[in-house]
């Protein structure tokens, strides 16, 4: 009995969890494995895939409502584009320090606390009349989404059984990857047949019946002495939010150069003195076996390549069909569905494909893929390309966008042990929305260096530049995946 006894409290421990968590996720995992359990998996994938969906979708869904949206508030298009914004910065910004809270005080009353202020702040978004209230709540429905992304992957990934974690988790990244490529065509369909407020709206009784399902449905985890490192939190959120506020002013030439070389610099300045605190706080936001661990920071920097190449095609890509083919913005969104219904059968696929064989490899050719489409359309685009000739570079986009979202995320998490799941699932999130940022904001300067400009015929002659640049992201990410380790092999998760 002593033994066993022993035994217990040592496999609470290399799971990272408490005896009662510990438990409490066995059980979990019981009650999802096996053929009469089957609803309970069933609500779990609806409660985080749905929070993931809302979430993704507001990251671009406002782009289409963007003229309407300042004719209501009366403002200019520059302030207009810093409150938009204002959800993304925070979405990013916020998420690895937001991971801490769900350490701290238990995921699923964090899960649900994001998801409130999430849909409460949408209700705020809808009702603004003035600029101020509509960026306010824009950054107040961004802290609601850094809690509930970390915290979804993390809950997947403890109450699933081992067989079938790679493609629940394969199925959550490619929900949430698919959210933010079909955004700007889900606003447009809204705003056609609705107003731009109803595009907050819709997620309001999504939250509700969100929030009642993760009461009562996710299991109550006991809250621990862990402290939150408030240093470390107020660095790292305040580097990046410099980091990220310089590189929108570099794209958007809203402050003289030298001024945002600075915010460039205090951020990274800020950045690196986290990284230092990290290593002598008790409680460490990232613990410092996290940071050395080889194969994580390949994986976060795959997931920050990847996203930051893809999304900053996708920017300039939407606007081509409109400007230069002339595209009104539904049809511009409807020619677009080859790139991102690919994903709803890619990622599901992709995560029983690893299951068998691992990650690594689906991840790397999904990192190919993206890249060789980001070549095909910088090779083919012209200012009368026909559509068709558009299309096999939106099918291989589909299917390597479909296999990279479902996957880099869960190889983040596999590549770390017990309770530092959270962290590794708050990284990589964290890196794919700051990499959201920093692409659109790269290609947009280099963009503009080319010539480009609103016309039709100087934009497509700026856009294969831009083109090559992102792809040029997507082959660093090509390169980290590649290097990352197996993570089927427990020794290289911490090497």
């Amino acid at each position: 009995m002593r033994g066993t006894k022993k035994l217990q409290r040592h496999r609470s421990m290399v799971d990272g969890r408490p005896d009662a968590e510990s438990a409490r996720a066995t059980a979990g995992e019981h009650a999802l494995d096996g053929a009469s359990a089957a609803p309970g998996s069933a609500v779990l994938l609806v409660i985080t895939g749905l929070a993931l969906f809302i979430t993704g979708l507001d990251n671009l869904i406002v782009t289409i409502a963007l003229p309407t949206i300042r004719d209501t508030l009366d403002v200019s298009v520059s302030d207009l584009s810093w409150t938009v914004n204002a959800y993304t910065i925070t979405f990013a910004v916020f998420m690895l320090g937001a991971s801490s809270f769900g350490r701290r005080y238990g995921r699923r009353r964090s899960f649900v606390a994001g998801v409130a202020i999430f849909t409460i702040s949408s209700a705020v978004v809808a009702l603004s009349t003035d600029l101020v209230t509509f960026g306010i709540a824009r950054a107040a429905q961004g802290f609601g989404a850094a809690l509930i992304v970390p915290l979804a992957f993390a809950l997947v990934n403890s109450y699933s059984p081992d067989r079938r974690r790679p493609v629940y988790l394969g199925i959550l990244g490619g929900i949430n990857g698919l959210a933010v490529a079909i955004g700007p065509f889900v606003g447009g369909l809204i705003v056609s047949v609705a107003n731009w407020q109803m595009i907050f709206w819709i997620n309001v009784p999504l939250g509700v019946i969100l929030v009642v399902l993760a009461i009562a449905v996710l299991p109550v985890e006991p809250r621990r002495t862990v402290r939150v490192d408030v240093a470390g939190f107020v660095t790292v959120s305040a580097g990046l939010f410099l980091v990220v506020l310089g590189f929108l002013a570099l794209a958007q030439e809203q402050f003289d150069l030298v001024w945002t070389v600075v915010l460039i610099l205090a951020g990274l300045a800020l950045l690196a003195l986290f990284f230092r605190l990290q290593a002598t706080a008790s409680s460490p936001l990232v613990p410092p076996a996290a940071i050395r661990a080889r194969g994580l920071r390949l994986s976060v920097a795959t997931a920050f390549f990847g996203t930051a190449g893809i999304f900053g095609s996708v920017f300039l890509l939407t606007q081509y069909l409109q400007l230069v083919l002339g595209y009104e913005p539904a049809a511009a969104g409807t020619a677009t569905l080859p790139w991102t219904l690919v994903p709803l059968v890619a990622a599901p696929a992709a995560g029983i494909l690893a299951s068998k064989i691992g990650m690594k490899v689906p991840l790397a050719l999904g990192s190919v893929l993206q890249f060789a489409a980001l070549v095909w359309f910088a090779v083919v685009v012209r200012p009368d390309v026909p559509y068709l000739l558009l299309v096999p570079g939106m099918v291989m986009a589909g299917l390597g966008m479909g296999v990279f979202f479902a996957l880099v995320t869960g190889q983040a998490m596999a590549l770390v042990d017990g309770e530092e799941e959270s962290i590794a699932s708050g990284l990589s999130n964290s890196a794919r929305e700051l990499g959201v940022l920093a692409g659109v904001a790269v290609v947009a300067v280099v963009f503009a260096i080319a010539g480009g400009d609103a016309t039709a015929g100087q934009f497509a002659a700026a856009t294969p530049a831009a083109l090559m640049v992102a792809a040029a992201f997507q082959a660093v990410s090509v390169v980290t995946a590649a290097a990352s380790p197996d993570e089927r092999h427990k020794s290289v998760r911490t090497a």
